[in-house]
């Protein structure tokens, strides 16, 4: 009986999920009122209505289809993540 109670008591905490929420306040608010690259558009469409980004950082090694290349664009205001050639996300600098 008491390796029932035991392996029960295991296996409710196993399957016991929390999660934590992140209260951003006015981060959530400076992302959503940035102009930028919104995900799916291509480098070209970044290019044309962004500019010439100040770095441009590609992967590293050998890139295929279950590891596709990733580039990095960093702007003065935000950085875009491309995958292949098309954005991934795009991060807000709040400095």
């Amino acid at each position: 009986m008491k390796k029932i109670i035991l392996i029960t008591t295991l296996l409710l905490t196993t399957f016991s999920v929390q999660a934590d929420i992140l209260s951003i306040g006015t981060h959530a608010r400076i992302a959503k009122q940035a102009n930028m690259p919104k995900r799916g558009i291509s480098m070209q469409s970044v290019r044309k209505h962004y500019g010439k980004a100040r770095r441009i950082y590609r992967s590293k090694g050998k890139a295929h289809r279950k590891a596709p290349r990733i580039t990095r664009w960093e702007y003065a205001k935000f950085t875009v993540y491309f995958e292949r050639k098309h954005v991934l996300h795009t991060v807000v600098h709040l400095r």
